[in-house]
């Protein structure tokens, strides 16, 4: 998910800064987090991203929900 965040921001000619704003967040540290794979974001913001980037739920969900599983395999392997 982390790479199609990017993607789809860049795809739409935005800035982080944009994003954020639109968001109504006054900085860019959760696009950042959200980008490099560091956080996710919760169910709403990734509806407004969706409407944001012009891209459907499952194009983003798809990426998290296969992110989400490797970090919990990994997670599950180191404990």
């Amino acid at each position: 998910m982390p790479n199609k965040l990017r993607e789809y921001r860049k795809h739409q000619g935005l800035r982080q800064l944009d994003v954020a704003t639109k968001l109504g967040f006054s900085s860019t540290d959760r696009i950042s987090k959200w980008e490099r794979g560091l956080t996710y974001p919760h169910l709403l913001n990734l509806f407004k991203l969706c409407k944001l980037y012009n891209v459907y739920p499952h194009e983003l969900y798809d990426g998290l929900l296969s992110t989400a599983y490797v970090d919990m395999k990994r997670e599950n392997i180191n404990n």
